[in-house]
């Protein structure tokens, strides 16, 4: 019953791609790199990067929207340092429910926070945690791994985009399971690459070809390595 990971493009449809959008994959890149990176280079000079550290001012746990189903709840009495999730467990059995923490990003930047979830359901894979963009869920936990799980975790938003924390119950039922969000950041991004991330400016020229061939990734979703 657990949903499908998502998917890259397979190998053939990806090189299609890449053919039907570089021509000469090789002659672009060489072409392209030094233009993407000295603009990387000239952009951060410019606009060095700045953070929102923690849950604070335009972070605030005031300015996030709260959506809890059943008796699921959200404690935000350790922020700034950080905020908690918990699901529900009103033993509706079979019933699907949500517990999201979301806010719009007033500026485009890298998003990356530190999360530690637990469980006392039968498993992990009943009470899944992760994070939402613009509606579309990335689950961060491992369905058969241990009902205690840490772990870290970047992407990248534009001005505007809806993102946050969701703690869902896939059963309603049999132990309620909390997430712990701390570390939080957002590191806006300069101006001349709001789309690639801080990492992404400085890596450009090496990792051009294999964005190009991975055309079917958006690029408003980036983990960083």
């Amino acid at each position: 019953m657990d949903p499908l990971p998502r998917e890259f493009a397979n190998s053939q449809l990806a090189k299609t791609r890449s053919t039907k959008l570089c021509g000469k994959p090789a002659g672009l890149v060489r072409r392209l790199a030094p233009i993407a990176l000295a603009g990387a280079t000239l952009g951060l000079a410019a606009n060095p990067v700045q953070s929102l550290t923690l849950f604070t001012g335009a972070y605030a746990p005031a300015n996030w929207t709260q959506s809890i189903q059943g008796n699921g709840s959200i404690d935000t009495s350790g922020a700034p340092n950080s905020i908690s999730l918990s699901g529900t467990n009103d033993f509706i059995i079979g019933d699907s429910k949500n517990t999201d923490f979301t806010i719009a990003a007033p500026t485009a930047g890298v998003v990356s926070f530190d999360w530690a979830f637990g469980t006392f359901d039968f498993g992990p894979r009943w009470d899944p945690f992760g994070y939402l963009l613009n509606g579309s869920f990335t689950q961060l936990t491992v369905n058969g791994g241990s009902r205690s799980q840490s772990g870290s975790a970047a992407f990248s938003v534009l001005e505007g985009d809806v993102f946050g924390f969701r703690q869902n119950s896939r059963d309603s039922c049999c132990g309620r399971a909390s997430t712990t969000i701390s570390n939080f950041n957002v590191a806006t991004v300069p101006g001349p690459l709001p789309l690639f991330g801080v990492g992404a400016a400085f890596g450009w020229s090496r990792r051009l070809r294999e964005r190009v061939a991975l055309g079917s990734n958006k690029s408003t979703h980036i983990v960083l390595g």
